[in-house]
């Protein structure tokens, strides 16, 4: 694949979110896109992107099952739901590169997501071998993002700094961050 081309492919339910797609990705260095009418989830496999955002009304038991069960190495997966409890199982599957963001959400936090994903994508190229620390950084740093309006290059300063100050590693402290917002979902008390 051509590092010099990075692709995303959106596929939507809603006309007005694939228009707004064109705005959005004018924004940000992306090579080639695509915004297809495709509903079915399981196009996926025949779609070469290094980025896949779904934007359905609604996933069906065997959809969500058949995205667990992709091997994604090189490609990101953006799903846009509207109730977590629904779709629960989505949150908890983020080591495989599946970052789930629940409407409403602000062009701007969208915009932030769409920079780390491409941004984590050019690391994973580099280190193949941490995908799985690399995917839980990202995601610490989706949720910061999304729920506490943070830009990408401040939550990650703030994970450094927590980092450093608990003397725990990365890893250990985006685990906390995602585990803390989960449980924050829950109506749960969380300490740290």
């Amino acid at each position: 694949m051509n590092e010099e081309i990075f692709r995303i492919t959106v596929l939507s339910d809603y006309n007005h979110f694939k228009n707004n797609m064109y705005s959005v990705f004018s924004l940000l260095p992306i090579k080639r896109f695509a915004i297809t009418n495709i509903s079915d989830i399981y196009e996926i496999k025949k779609i070469e992107s290094n980025l896949i955002i779904l934007n359905k009304s609604f996933y069906s038991n065997e959809e969500i099952e058949f995205l667990f069960s992709i091997d994604f190495k090189e490609v990101s997966v953006i799903v846009i739901i509207d109730s977590y409890f629904k779709y629960k199982s989505l949150f908890l599957n983020f080591e495989k590169g599946i970052i789930t963001i629940r409407r409403p959400i602000s062009i701007n936090n969208f915009l932030e997501i769409l920079k780390n994903s491409i941004f984590a994508y050019k690391k994973k190229k580099k280190a193949i071998n941490d995908i799985k620390k690399i995917r839980t950084l990202e995601m610490a740093k989706a949720y910061l993002m999304i729920y506490e309006n943070y830009f990408e290059e401040e939550a990650h300063k703030y994970i450094e700094n927590n980092s450093m100050n608990k003397r725990t590693t990365l890893y250990d402290e985006s685990l906390s961050i995602i585990t803390k917002y989960l449980l924050l979902k829950e109506d749960i008390n969380y300490e740290y």
